[in-house]
C-alpha cells in the first residue's frame, strides 16, 4: 500500500488531483485554506515518500496560487498558521534520517560556481551597508536563501536524485511543469471570467492586476515544455499556444515582449527538431501570422494598454520607476565597485518604496549583480551563468534544450523583474533544472517511451 501511494503521487493522476485541488483554491479565493491543505500534503509526502521530487508539485502549486494574495496583507493573513512549520520540519527530519542518510555525497559540476555566487552575495555591501540593514529579517532571508542556502539545496538534491540512465526523469518534470503552466492559465482565464460584466460595459481589453508579472514568469518557465512533449504528440502545441495567450492576457510588459521572444525560440526549436512535420508547422506558422495581420486593429485594441505603457516607457513619457532604479544601480556600482551596496541595502526606497518583506530590487538581474555585489558579483555570477549554459549544452538532447529554453525565459524576465533573485520559487526551480540536467546526461531522449510513471521510487 505504501508503494502504491508513492507511485500515485508521482503519477499523472496524482498531478491531476493536485491540480484540481489548487483550481478550487483559485475559484473560491481560499488561499489560506489552500496553504493549510497543501502544507499538510507536502509534510505527508516527506514522511511517506523516499523520493524528494514527489514534493515538487505541491510546492509549485502553492507558490503559484499564493501570488494572488497582496504582499502587504500576506503576513497578517498567514501568521496565525505559523504552526504548519512544525510538522513540516519534523517530517523533513524524518525524511532525511529514513531515506537519505545512506546516500553518498557527490559534487556536481555547478557546485563551485554556486559556491562563488554564495560567497559574493554574502559579502555584498562589505564596508558599506549598515549592520541594521544587513541583519534585518528580509536581508538575512534573501542573502541566506540565494547564497549558501541555495548551494546546500543543490548539494542535497544532487545527492537525493538518482542518475537516470533510462530517460524517465524528463517525463516526470515535463508533466509537472505542464500542469503548473495549465494552473497558471486557469488563474488568468478565471479572472477574466469573473470580470466579464465589467468587460462588457467598458469594452474588451487586457485587465490590470497586481500579480501579472509573477504569473507571467511562471508561464514563461512552463512554456517550453508543451513544445518538448509535442515532438511526440503534436496536440501539445495547442497547450503551448494557450500558455502564450495567457501571458498576453496578463498585461505584463515583460511577458508581452519576452514571452513573444521565448515563443519564437520554442517554435524554432520544434521546427529544427521535428523534421517529419517541419513543412506542416511552417505552413501553420504562416497561416497564424496572416490571421494576426488581418485582425491587427482588433489585436491592438485589446492589447493597447500594455503596448501603450511600453511606448511611454521607451519615450520617457511617464515617471518610469524601473529606469530610475537602473540609473541608481550604475551609480551604486561606481560608488562601491568591489562589493557593491549589498542585497539588503534600502537606500533606494526614495525611487521605489518596496513592500514589507521585500528587498529594494533594481528590477534587472545584471544591474542587481553590479549594484548589490560589485565586481566580485560580476565574476561569480558570470562564472555561474557560463556553468549553467555548459551543463545544459553538454548533452544537447531535446530535454536539455527544453531546460535551456525555460532558463532563458526566466533570464529574459529577470531583465525587468527580480526573477532569478527571488529565492522561492524561481531560483530554486532553476537549481532543480541544473540537477535534472546533470542527472540525465547518460539518458537517451526519453521521447520514444515517455512513461506514465517515472522510475524514481523502488519497484
Amino acid at each position: 500500500m505504501l508503494q502504491k501511494a508513492r507511485r500515485f503521487f508521482v503519477s499523472p493522476w496524482g498531478l491531476f488531483l493536485q491540480f484540481c485541488l489548487a483550481s478550487l483554491v483559485v475559484v473560491f479565493h481560499a488561499q489560506t485554506a489552500g496553504l493549510v491543505a497543501f502544507a499538510m500534503l507536502l509534510s505527508a509526502l516527506l514522511a511517506l515518500c523516499d523520493d524528494i521530487l514527489a514534493t515538487l508539485p505541491p510546492f509549485l502549486f502553492t507558490t503559484l496560487f499564493l501570488i494572488q494574495v497582496n504582499g502587504n496583507l500576506a503576513v497578517d493573513k498567514f501568521l496565525p498558521f505559523w504552526w504548519l512549520i512544525l510538522p513540516a520540519v519534523g517530517c523533513t527530519v524524518f525524511h532525511l534520517i529514513a531515506y537519505q542518510r545512506e546516500k553518498k555525497w557527490e559534487r556536481g559540476r555547478a557546485f563551485w560556481p554556486l559556491l562563488a555566487a554564495a560567497a559574493a552575495i554574502t559579502l555584498g555591501g562589505l564596508g558599506f551597508i549598515s549592520l541594521k540593514e544587513y541583519f534585518s529579517a528580509t536581508s538575512l532571508y534573501h542573502v541566506g536563501a540565494l547564497g549558501f542556502g541555495m548551494l546546500l539545496t543543490y548539494a542535497f538534491l544532487f545527492r537525493a536524485v538518482p542518475n537516470d540512465k533510462e530517460g524517465r526523469l524528463p517525463g516526470y518534470l515535463s508533466n509537472v511543469m505542464l500542469t503548473m503552466g495549465l494552473l497558471a492559465c486557469f488563474m488568468v482565464f478565471h479572472l477574466y471570467i469573473e470580470r466579464l460584466p465589467w468587460l462588457r460595459i467598458h469594452g474588451w481589453q487586457v485587465l490590470e492586476f497586481q500579480w501579472r508579472n509573477n504569473v507571467s514568469t511562471f508561464l514563461m518557465l512552463a512554456l517550453p515544455f508543451p513544445f518538448y512533449k509535442a515532438l511526440k504528440r503534436p496536440a501539445y502545441l495547442l497547450t503551448g499556444l494557450l500558455m502564450y495567450l495567457a501571458i498576453l492576457l496578463t498585461g505584463s510588459r515583460g511577458g508581452l515582449l519576452f514571452g513573444t521572444a521565448e515563443l519564437a525560440l520554442c517554435v524554432l526549436y520544434v521546427l529544427l527538431a521535428d523534421k517529419k512535420r517541419r513543412w506542416f508547422y511552417l505552413g501553420l506558422v504562416v497561416v497564424i501570422l496572416i490571421l494576426i495581420g488581418l485582425s491587427l486593429p482588433l489585436v491592438f485594441n485589446i492589447f493597447w494598454g500594455p503596448i501603450k505603457r511600453i511606448l511611454l516607457a521607451l519615450l520617457k513619457g511617464e515617471n518610469e520607476v524601473r529606469t530610475g532604479l537602473w540609473r541608481r544601480a550604475v551609480q551604486d556600482f561606481l560608488h562601491q565597485p568591489v562589493f557593491g551596496t549589498g542585497m539588503g541595502y534600502m537606500g533606494n526606497r526614495d525611487i521605489h518604496p518596496s513592500k514589507a518583506g521585500a528587498l529594494c530590487w533594481y528590477h534587472c538581474a545584471p544591474l542587481q549583480v553590479i549594484g548589490s555585489m560589485g565586481l566580485v558579483g560580476v565574476a561569480a555570477y558570470g562564472w555561474l551563468f557560463v556553468a549553467r549554459a555548459r551543463v545544459y549544452l553538454r548533452r544537447r538532447t531535446h530535454f536539455h534544450w527544453t531546460l535551456l529554453l525555460s532558463w532563458v525565459g526566466l533570464e529574459l524576465m529577470s531583465l525587468v523583474n527580480p526573477g532569478i533573485f527571488a529565492p522561492l520559487p524561481y531560483c530554486l526551480l532553476i537549481t532543480i533544472f541544473l540537477v535534472f540536467a546533470e542527472k540525465t546526461e547518460e539518458a537517451g531522449e526519453g521521447l520514444q517511451r515517455e512513461p506514465k510513471l517515472p522510475n524514481i521510487v523502488p519497484q
